[in-house]
C-alpha cells in the first residue's frame, strides 16, 4: 500500500520513466489516468511489489538434449487456455548456473511477444525448470499479495490494455520491462485475493468441462451423420443393382 506522499513520488517516478519510453501525449495521458485510479484504490506499481527479470539467456536456438536435466518453457509450450504443456517441454543441459535461474513455486512468468501477454503461475515441480528469454520472471517481494492473484490480475483487461499501449514492434509486438514495471497493481486484502483465485479456478474447471462436453457431442453428431450416409449409400447401391 502507498500513502499520499509515496503515491506522489511513485507518480513522479513513473511519469519520468514513461517519458523516457518515448510515448506520445495520448498514450502518456492514458497512463496518467490509470495512475489516478491506482491512487484511489491504495494500490502500487508492479516494480515495487515484485522483481522482474528476463528468462534464461539462451544464445540462439535451444539445443535440445533428451537426457538433459533441465526442462525449458518456450513460447510454443504456453497456451492461454490450457496453461503450460509440461509433458512436451524440451530438455537441455546447462552450464553451472545459480539456483535463482530456475523457476520456483510461486513464480509468475509473463510472455513478452505477440498480441497478448499472458501470465502463468508456477506450481511446485520436482524437476529443474527455466523459461526462455521471451518471458519475464516475476517474483513477489511481499506476503501481502498472492502470486496466483497477481497472475490472474496480469491477465485481466486493464493490465492487457496497459501492455498493448506500451508494446513496440511493427511485425511482432514486444513488451519492454519498463512497461511491465509501471503496471498499476491493485492489492486487496488476502481473503479477497484468495476468493478471486478460487473463483477463477472454478471458472477454468467449468470451461474445461463444457469444452469436453462439446467435443463429446460433436463426436456423437459426426458418428450419427456417418451412419446415415453409410445407410443411404447402401440403399442407393441396392436400387442400382
Amino acid at each position: 500500500m502507498i500513502g499520499a506522499k509515496a503515491a506522489g513520488e511513485t507518480r513522479k517516478f513513473a511519469v519520468t520513466r514513461l517519458m523516457h519510453m518515448g510515448l506520445d501525449d495520448g498514450a502518456l495521458r492514458g497512463h496518467m489516468d490509470r495512475m489516478k485510479v491506482v491512487d484511489a484504490n491504495c494500490s502500487d506499481f508492479l516494480a515495487r511489489i515484485a522483481t522482474i527479470s528476463a528468462g534464461y539467456p539462451f544464445r540462439g536456438k535451444v539445443d535440445e538434449l533428451p537426457d538433459g536435466e533441465v526442462a525449458v518453457i518456450q513460447m510454443r509450450n504456453a497456451d492461454p487456455v490450457n496453461g503450460i504443456d509440461w509433458p512436451n517441454l524440451s530438455r537441455v543441459a546447462l552450464p553451472r548456473v545459480s539456483a535463482k535461474a530456475f523457476l520456483a513455486e510461486g513464480d509468475v512468468i509473463l510472455s513478452t511477444r505477440g498480441g497478448r501477454n499472458i501470465a502463468y503461475y508456477m506450481e511446485g515441480r520436482q524437476e529443474q525448470v527455466v523459461c526462455s528469454p521471451h518471458f519475464f520472471v516475476i517474483r513477489t517481494k511481499r506476503q501481502a499479495i498472492l502470486p496466483e492473484f497477481l497472475a490472474w490480475q496480469l491477465n485481466q483487461k486493464p493490465a492487457q490494455d496497459h501492455f498493448a499501449a506500451g508494446a513496440t514492434g511493427s511485425y511482432i509486438l514486444n513488451l519492454k520491462r519498463e512497461v511491465v514495471e509501471q503496471l498499476p497493481i491493485v492489492v486487496p486484502p488476502l481473503a479477497e485475493q484468495q476468493r478471486i483465485v478460487e473463483l477463477d479456478a472454478a471458472a477454468k474447471a467449468e470451461r474445461a468441462t463444457l469444452t469436453r462436453l462439446i467435443e463429446i457431442r460433436t463426436a456423437e453428431m459426426a458418428a450419427i451423420a456417418k451412419r446415415l450416409l453409410a445407410a443411404s449409400s447402401i440403399r442407393h447401391e441396392q436400387r442400382a443393382s
